[in-house]
């Protein structure tokens, strides 16, 4: 299975987007007011969307109250990879 992520930053936290990227290869977006993804999709603070081969999304899992130190967390959280690849 092949996956690609990336991050999304909400408007307003600009300022740690050098911080966040420094060392790392994981593609990083910021949303603007002419592209308010955050607003348009519905986003909450670290919410993981799960998109499918054409982009149409699976599932979101949120991180903040779904700690990934949990087992049952995680599987579903890689549960949700394994149904967008199944797609």
């Amino acid at each position: 299975m092949d996956a690609t992520i990336l991050g999304v930053n909400d408007i307003g936290f600009e300022s740690g987007n050098e911080d966040i990227t420094d060392g790392r290869d994981l593609p990083w977006l910021q949303a603007t007011t002419d592209e308010d993804v955050w607003q348009d999709w519905g986003v909450t603070y670290r919410d993981v969307w799960v998109l499918d081969a054409e982009n149409v999304p699976v599932g979101v899992f949120n991180v903040t109250g779904n700690s990934l130190a949990d087992a049952a967390n995680y599987d579903a959280l890689k549960q949700l990879f394994l149904d967008a690849a199944a797609r």
